[in-house]
């Protein structure tokens, strides 16, 4: 009887610890792991969202801060390259 409980507990442990990795949420056709972020867009403009578990499923969380972007500007707020060579070579 203690061999049939003990492997019982096992296959729970292994069958809850793999339903726990599992956990995802979707945007645009893929699939985000629970705790990433992504970049969403709502009808007041695009927000970061947490993939997060809300009552046994996963959902985004909205965290109402702007997406991250990139910029190529240098300094002053153009387009240079930061090296003064390369600068000399592009504007001639």
């Amino acid at each position: 009887m203690q061999r049939v409980l003990a492997i019982s507990g096992m296959l729970f442990l292994a069958f809850a610890t793999q339903a726990a990795a599992d956990c995802t949420c979707r945007f645009r056709g893929g699939e985000t792991v629970e705790g990433q972020t992504a970049c969403i867009s709502t009808s007041s403009g695009s927000t970061l969202a947490r993939c997060e578990k809300f009552l046994n499923n996963t959902s985004w969380k909205m965290l109402n801060q702007p997406c991250p972007t990139a910029s190529l500007s240098g300094p002053d707020g153009d387009m240079s390259p930061a090296d003064p060579v390369l600068a000399g070579i592009i504007r001639g």
